[in-house]
Formats: structure tokens, sequence, C-alpha cells
């Protein structure tokens, strides 16, 4: 009952591994975005923005439901499937500030300066490319404490550390970027125990990523 659209980027990443951890039985569909898949008239009727992911429950009265935004594919199958978001309200609440954070003070600078390094010959200029930096690292920093004293970012494991964690490996292996903060021990630590999960190396799978 479920259609799932992704590709190789950290936004396909980040919802395919939530598909993953969720154990929702969907159909998977890659998108070739090389080939300009999400750009075809059959695609461009479940997302006319031709952007990932996607995610379609002909299940839903009414429906079908169609989802185009990563952070409500994460919450739409952490609640259909009760998995990786808590019910219980202060646990919830702290689940979604740490979602929240990840994807507004981490990610936001992380795609500007992606995006600057990759369409722009020879980059931004260098205060700029310091700017972002900055604001990355100190994205980043919110999370260090408590990740050097806990195993995860917000008690449970959780959609909170599937959005940090792509943010974090698009930082790592994205050739314009290459950015690994080894100052920060405590997202390291946490980067190799969520990287190490079986459900998370399906999700690299599912979104075309080793």
């Amino acid at each position: 009952m479920l259609d799932f659209y992704t590709a190789a980027t950290s936004n396909g990443m980040r919802a395919a591994i939530a598909m993953a951890e969720s154990g929702l039985r969907h159909t998977l569909h890659k998108v070739d975005l090389s080939k300009g898949e999400q750009k075809t008239p059959e695609y461009k009727k479940i997302n006319p923005a031709a952007l990932i992911p996607a995610l379609v429950d002909k299940g839903v009265a009414g429906g079908p439901l169609i989802l185009t935004e990563s952070m409500a594919i994460m919450i739409y199958a952490a609640e259909k499937s009760g998995k990786l978001l808590p019910t219980e309200t202060m646990a919830r609440a702290r689940t979604l500030e740490a979602f929240s954070l990840a994807m507004t003070d981490v990610y936001c600078p992380f795609n500007a300066l992606f995006h600057m390094l990759v369409d722009y010959p020879g980059g931004p200029p260098e205060n700029i490319d310091k700017g972002f930096d900055g604001m990355i690292r100190a994205g980043l920093a919110r999370y260090e404490d408590r990740l050097t004293k806990e195993e995860w970012v917000a008690g449970a494991f959780s959609i909170a550390d599937i959005a940090l964690y792509a943010n974090v490996w698009r930082l790592k292996t994205a050739a314009a970027l290459q950015r690994t903060y080894p100052e920060l021990k405590g997202i390291q630590r946490w980067f190799d125990a969520v990287a190490a999960r079986p459900d998370v190396q399906l999700g690299h799978s599912l979104a075309g990523r080793p």
C-alpha cells in the first residue's frame, strides 16, 4: 500500500533510513536524478516540484496520501509504525526538539555551503566558506555534550538520530565538503554507532548508497 521514491541525496537518505528502521512494508522506486527521472511527467504527478523523496500511501481513507518532504515522511513513518518517535509527552518533545535542530541549525548551513561549493566555479569566497562552516560546527556542537554521555541524541534511537546522521554522513562523504570535525569526539562515536545499525545500512542500500 506504500510506494516510496528516493535517491542518493541526504534528503533521500534520511527518508530511506526512516523507512527501513520503521519496518513498514513498501514498494521501492529508485529515482535516477542523473537521468532526470524526477522531471518525467509520471513522477511530477506525484511531486510537481520534481524533488525526492516522496511517499504515497494508498491505504488512507480519502487518499491516496502523498508526502513530498523528508521531514514529513520521517514523522509519518514513525507514527504509522509506532517506532522512532516516543508517545510520552516529555520524551516526544525532546525528540522533536533534537530533530528540528538537525533540520535547521545543521542542515540549512550545510545545504547552503554544499550548493555554493558545487554550483559556483572556484567555490565561494573564503569568508563565506568559513562563515557557513562555523555555523555547521556550532550546530553539531550543540549535540556534543549529550553524545559524550548518552548513546543517542534524545534518549532512545529516533528520527532525530536519523536526521542528524544524514547530515553528518553527507558532510563526510560529499567530495566538495569532506568535513569531519575530529574534535567532536561524541559526534564521532555516535556516528559510527548509527552507521553500524543493520537498518541504517539497509537505508543506505534503499537510497542507492554504499
